[in-house]
């Protein structure tokens, strides 16, 4: 056997400890995979069902069994994910989502300008489903990314799913905010830490999943990334360089906070869209432009790792206009501007985005 079941998948040390416990037949019943959003946790958990849903521990992609798996069809193997609420929810959506998912297992399952999260209902049909037989595979593996959108009443359910598990379950749960589940449930786990891929692993899967972007482009997204495969994919769907040039745009206006029409006239094309995704792109460019500027603060010589480099001539020219900013105030507000936009209360980004601007002036005239 291998020492790797799937190794284009990386994270290796997780692989050889999840192979030596399949060999002795000591796997647990429940895993919790967390790490940074976009590490491959879950391409990573439905090779794992593969491999557990193998005849010869070896995972095959010609054989129909292994097939299934990989596109989302398998019968005893499930992916769940965060979902709209019962009024918002359309099947086609649902289904399209599916599809862009089996095709591509490292896109983010996304129901544009709707709130998600997954709900009791769900877990129910789960633990209703989990009692069932097997229908052709060895094991039933049931994978829950984004496991800590879960509502208490839905996290509450699953605990006592993983109290008593049935003899063929398996349960992997995702996330990437670990300290949002429960402790009952991270006790009955065992937990394995996913790090961020690599830049050569992301130009693999973009030359595997993306093989039309050019290659510098392909370079440049995965840095402003922040070396996220799911941004990556995000940001191909979208003019995401225009959006980090009306951050870039949105932080001159804001040292200059007087010019209230012009900064207004950046901020409102971007908050009237009703997905909060470009909103929350806008955030993620200005958190990057100041790591970039908290890199050129302390005198670090590495210039490859700024995640913009590509305007060097800019961060030095912005850096010298702002010498005693408290830069260590701006991303805290821009983090906290992120926390906010989460919470599916806030339905005022553009009231979000005109407090941040004020805040981050406050920050820079110091």
């Amino acid at each position: 056997m291998s020492a790797l079941f799937a190794p284009e998948l990386g994270h290796a040390e997780n692989q050889q400890e999840l192979l030596v416990g399949y060999k002795q037949n000591r796997l647990p019943h429940a895993f919790l995979f967390h790490g940074p959003e976009g590490s491959g946790k879950e391409a990573f958990a439905l090779a794992l069902a593969q491999l557990l849903n193998s005849e010869s521990g070896v995972i095959d992609p010609a054989d129909p069994q292994q097939r299934k798996i990989r596109t989302l069809q398998h019968p005893d193997v499930q992916l769940i994910f965060p979902t709209p609420s019962k009024t918002n929810f359309k099947e086609d959506d649902y289904l399209e989502v599916l599809k862009e998912k089996a095709a591509n297992p490292y896109k983010r399952c996304a129901f544009k300008g709707k709130n998600t999260f997954i709900g009791i209902n769900t877990i129910r049909e789960l633990k209703r489903e989990s009692g069932f037989k097997l229908y052709e595979g060895k094991r039933k593996v049931y994978i829950i990314s984004e496991a800590h959108t879960m509502r208490l009443e839905a996290a509450n359910a699953l605990l006592k799913l993983l109290e008593e598990p049935p003899d063929n379950l398996v349960l992997i749960l995702i996330t990437s905010n670990i300290y949002k589940i429960l402790p009952t449930i991270k006790s009955r786990c065992q937990i394995m830490y996913f790090s961020s891929m690599g830049e050569a692993q992301m130009t693999h899967l973009l030359e595997k999943y993306a093989a039309k972007v050019p290659e510098e482009e392909r370079r440049l997204l995965i840095r402003l990334s922040g070396y996220n495969i799911k941004r990556v994919f995000d940001f191909i769907d979208r003019d995401v360089l225009s959006i980090r040039e009306s951050a870039i745009d949105l932080l001159r206006k804001a040292i200059l906070i007087h010019r209230g029409q012009e900064l207004f006239g950046i901020l409102e094309p971007i908050a009237r869209n009703k997905d909060k995704y470009e909103t929350r792109l806008l955030l993620w460019f200005l958190l990057l432009w100041f790591q970039d500027i908290l890199h050129l603060k302390y005198k670090i010589s590495d210039r490859t790792g700024l995640f913009n480099r590509d305007k060097m001539e800019t961060l030095e020219k912005f850096w010298a206009y702002i010498p005693n900013a408290d830069i260590a105030g701006v991303v805290w507000h821009i983090e906290k501007a992120l926390q906010d936009l989460s919470d599916s209360r806030n339905f005022n980004p553009l009231l979000l985005l005109t407090n941040l601007a004020v805040k981050i002036n406050l920050c820079l005239k110091k």
